[in-house]
């Protein structure tokens, strides 16, 4: 099928308005993105950053990680949570996730944490997959029983609720964001740490900008080029010229979040009785990111065959013990973690985005039932 009727798992929503971008030299975008992003979502502290990525990298320089601390993560989850463990030297630690919320499985991580109770136990990082069903309580309590951080990794949940507040305003210690979520390709990439923990905050706005504070305030002297470094830092602060785009994705957010739910809507109705297709996403879900489906046999034969009919799917994702790297590291076998392998062998998400027209969308339908249809 030619590219121009070809349907992308994802492509960027663009507003009608313009986003003026004359003025980033002379006003801070990103301090502007930074207040009205605390403000839309309830949170006392948010530090832009240049990518989700980078945030999670911040959230660990935040909480002072160190070689051999050990932080516990989901094995289905983005390459990038043990990663930012791994880059201090720090080991994670892997559990299987929930077979009905595809996210970590609190009975597992409560055993893991009584195995592992001690000082070098630093924290859970808990990443968001969009399905319902996941018990946030159970896992603020256990974190405080265990006296481990909670660091939520939202990327794939911007705007998202849970018991009618916005993640990032409840119980953890750091919640991150991206503007740019997981396997999406994207002309922006922008992140958020947010915190409503001052000494938390305080850390990651200083490491933000390689551990340099100013001499004194421009109202204070008459020069404020004079500086100060006084810890190891990076580099993580967005530009102004992102922040601009990212702060029309945060205005439109609303918008977006009802042109999936219509989307998300169509697809459940018209694939609920297709054969050999089994929809998870929730369309009762209040903000739906992903539109999961479970393919009873051979899935990736379904995926092709998907491709072949013009229709482009994505995968969340590949279980962190089958990738190279942690099964050699960990000597990781592939029975390890069933319930994840389960799920990454029968899941596949389909096109979702704002953007999407609705005969895509009806393009998308068809192509499914017309696979399906096929199959023996």
């Amino acid at each position: 099928m030619d590219s121009a009727n070809f349907i992308s798992f994802y492509k960027p929503y663009i507003s009608n308005s313009n986003i003026d971008l004359s003025d980033c030299l002379n006003t801070s975008k990103a301090k502007e993105l930074e207040a009205k992003f605390s403000n839309m979502f309830n949170i006392k502290h948010s530090l832009s950053t240049m990518s989700g990525t980078s945030a999670l990298h911040l959230a660990m320089c935040a909480i002072d990680l160190k070689r051999g601390d050990k932080v516990i993560c989901s094995v289905n989850a983005y390459v990038d949570v043990p990663e930012v463990v791994r880059h201090f030297d720090a080991e994670p630690i892997f559990v299987d996730c929930d077979a009905q919320s595809y996210m970590i499985d609190l009975k597992k991580l409560e055993s893991i944490l009584k195995t592992h109770q001690n000082k070098k136990l630093r924290a859970i990082i808990l990443n968001h997959m969009g399905v319902d069903g996941f018990d946030l309580e159970k896992l603020y309590s256990l974190a405080r029983e265990y006296d481990v951080k909670v660091i939520e990794d939202a990327t794939d949940a911007m705007g998202s609720k849970y018991n009618e507040k916005f993640l990032g305003s409840l119980s953890s210690d750091i919640t991150i964001f991206s503007f740019a979520p997981h396997v999406y390709k994207d002309f922006v990439s922008g992140g958020m740490f947010t915190t409503n923990d001052q000494e938390l905050f305080e850390r990651a706005k200083l490491l933000r900008n390689h551990g340099i504070i100013k001499q004194c305030d421009e109202s204070e002297c008459e020069v404020n080029y004079l500086y100060d470094t006084i810890d190891i830092g990076w580099r993580y602060a967005m530009n102004d010229i992102v922040a601009s785009v990212c702060l029309d994705r945060i205005e439109t957010l609303e918008t977006q979040k009802i042109r999936r739910h219509e989307i998300a809507s169509k697809y459940t109705k018209s694939l609920s009785n297709v054969k050999h297709v089994k929809i998870i996403t929730n369309v009762e879900h209040d903000n739906i990111m992903y539109f999961f489906v479970e393919i009873d046999k051979n899935r990736d034969h379904f995926a092709r065959e998907l491709k072949h009919n013009g229709v482009e799917v994505g995968l969340h994702y590949m279980p962190l013990h089958l990738t190279d790297y942690y099964r050699k590291k960990y000597s990781l076998r592939v029975f390890d973690f069933p319930v994840a392998l389960g799920i990454y062998q029968k899941t596949l998400c389909l096109p979702l985005y704002a953007s999407m027209k609705d005969d895509e969308v009806s393009r998308v339908i068809e192509a499914v039932e017309k696979i399906a249809n096929s199959y023996i």
